[in-house]
């Protein structure tokens, strides 16, 4: 129709809603993951990051509740960006853009990136603790029973298993992100931690593991990461507690990438 107005999408009624200005504008989408879209937006000389859920978020498990605590807990450690704006009902979350990039597989591969990392990693597991209990093991049984097959339920199994033998060796609970692939380690004028949405109260050693699992760490490059977390070199104990978690959180992320690349209904 001549002289239609084009309807917004879901972006623009988020920004309308939540900065209650028509000068704000969506400079480009940064992400479109299995759980929520992330767009850079701009208003007033300011800079921004909107994120906006999408109907999976619910079925993989997300806490919007439980992900505001952790990061505001995060953020007054001066580990995490803090939001400006949470709606954990809505799914929705507005925070400052930041100058800087998100490390990428080769970052992981320098020793004194490595052990900055792991001081921040002592810094977080340092701070209080806030928000749930995050339960992996919990996560996997909801991946395998949405895929209800027999090559899932085995998967599960063996995560069972690990599970049972870390349980014997756990060092404690602390606050924890529990996400640590490279793209949430950011980058810019202190290094930090961005998308905080598995974060609640865990095993730091899950966290380490995310980090030398994830991203294929050398034995090497996994025993300078785990001494420079330590600050002293690793006892045999304490590297079968990082193995068992290497291997548990295999398990986990082969339910994971087979879950959110199944079609849905």
């Amino acid at each position: 129709m001549k002289g239609a107005i084009p309807a917004k999408g879901p972006a623009e009624r988020a920004l309308d809603r939540i900065l209650d200005t028509d000068d704000a504008k969506l400079v480009a989408q940064l992400s479109n993951g299995p759980t929520n879209s992330s767009y850079h937006v701009e208003q007033g000389g300011g800079h921004y990051v909107l994120r906006l859920d999408k109907p999976d978020a619910a079925s993989l498990g997300l806490d919007r509740r439980n992900e505001d605590l952790a990061c505001r807990a995060a953020a007054a450690a001066d580990l995490a960006p803090e939001p400006i704006y949470f709606d954990p009902a809505e799914g929705i979350c507005l925070r400052r853009f930041l100058p800087g990039r998100s490390w990428v597989n080769s970052d992981l591969e320098s020793t004194h990136n490595l052990e900055r990392l792991a001081r921040l990693l002592q810094k977080l597991h340092s701070t209080a603790p806030a928000g749930k209990v995050f339960d992996p093991l919990a996560a996997a049984r909801r991946y395998a029973g949405q895929l209800d097959n027999q090559a899932s339920y085995a998967v599960l199994g063996r995560a069972e298993e690990l599970m049972q033998e870390i349980a014997g060796h756990s060092p404690g609970q602390a606050l924890c992100h529990n996400d640590l692939v490279c793209q949430n380690i950011f980058e810019g004028e202190r290094l930090i931690l961005i998308d905080w949405e598995y974060a609640g109260i865990g095993d730091p050693f899950f966290d380490l593991a995310v980090v030398v699992q994830h991203h294929s760490l050398s034995s090497a490059l996994t025993d300078a990461f785990l001494g420079a977390y330590l600050a002293r070199t690793a006892s045999r104990r304490e590297r079968n507690q990082l193995d068992l978690q290497c291997r548990f959180y295999a398990c986990l992320l082969q339910l994971w990438n087979t879950r959110t690349a199944k079609p849905q209904p």
